[in-house]
């Protein structure tokens, strides 16, 4: 990973392989409301779309890495950051799960943030995002 790394981590109380389940789940909408759409297959395109505070978005990376149920990585591009759509602009995010006698520690780390700014917004986006993955929001 590069850049500044932005990191969120909750405890859910549920087995990884359920968790991973809700993850992927086809009709998931934990990452801020928006439809996950990907085969989770290495190489392939994931993209996010929806609604988040009444403004659209359409994001959009590739899959790096499918470990079921302990690592889910993928390139991310958002739009909204104002940024070029280039490689140099993209995040990696990594979704790791680790199991604990009391279900699963989910902690998600996104790479090149350009300021501790980013960081801290990214942060608070992926605690959100976390969140409702744990049935929290």
């Amino acid at each position: 990973m590069t850049g500044l790394v932005a990191t969120a981590s909750i405890h859910i109380a549920a087995r990884p392989e359920r968790v991973w389940a809700e993850l992927v789940h086809p009709s998931a909408t934990w990452m801020l409301g928006a439809n996950v759409e990907t085969d989770y297959l290495p190489g392939s395109a994931i993209t996010f779309e929806g609604q988040y505070q009444g403004k659209h978005f359409e994001d959009h990376g590739t899959v790096l890495e499918v470990d079921r149920p302990r690592t889910l990585r993928f390139t991310h591009y958002s739009p909204a950051s104002g940024v070029p759509d280039v490689p140099e602009n993209h995040h990696e995010v990594a979704i790791t799960l680790a199991p604990d006698p009391n279900g699963t520690r989910v902690t998600i780390r996104q790479d090149n943030n350009d300021t501790p700014e980013a960081v801290q917004h990214s942060e608070e986006l992926w605690r959100t995002a976390l969140a409702s993955l744990a049935g929290h929001d």
